[in-house]
């Protein structure tokens, strides 16, 4: 009897992960995300998201990872995801650590089914003081695509999200929300 019910959750699980999922682009930021304007311009965290997270879905699927938020039928699920707050000021790893946070919705038929924040920090390695910012905010793209990736694939999964980094001198320049941030695909994506 366990071996039957086994078989039946297994069966289960495979059925959920092998529908594709694939990342809604753009990666926007939230309209109150707290990131420090020169890190945005030079280092494009929506773009190193879109390509760590897009790719980590591609493997996934074993097809393409991303679809254009306009699309109006996608086949599978969409993983929307904002940007909340990017830390770290410039200077590479001298500079202390950087990170950024992440709020990810996952939708089917365009209704939301799981939502989770996460947060995830580096200071860039073994090499980190030989690194730039954008280096160790790839580092944590990455990172995020992995985790993204498995809670994707398993419901069951947790996101735990890292402890908020104290650096001092990001946390000053990041107190302010981002001007003339907003959100333009508020709408799910529609599947229909």
């Amino acid at each position: 009897m366990k071996l039957v019910i086994m078989l039946l959750m297994l069966g289960s699980a495979t059925v959920m992960a092998s529908e594709k999922t694939y990342l809604e682009t753009p990666v926007l930021y939230l309209p109150d995300a707290s990131v420090i304007k020169r890190v945005k311009e030079e280092c494009n965290v929506e773009e190193l998201l879109t390509k760590r997270v897009g790719s980590s879905l591609a493997h996934l699927n074993r097809a393409e990872g991303t679809v254009s938020a306009d699309v109006t039928r996608v086949d599978g699920n969409v993983l929307r995801l904002r940007i909340a707050r990017v830390t770290g000021v410039g200077g590479g790893g001298f500079s202390g650590p950087k990170s950024i946070t992440v709020v990810a919705e996952l939708l089917e038929n365009g209704k939301v089914q799981r939502q989770s924040r996460l947060n995830r920090w580096s200071v860039g390695g073994f090499w980190g003081g030989f690194r730039g910012t954008c280096s160790i905010l790839d580092r944590t793209a990455i990172a995020i695509g992995k985790d993204l990736a498995r809670w994707v694939k398993d419901a069951s999964y947790t996101i735990k999200e890292d402890a908020d980094i104290k650096d001092d001198a990001s946390a000053k320049e990041n107190s302010e929300p981002l001007e003339s941030t907003t959100i333009k695909n508020s709408e799910p994506a529609k599947t229909s």
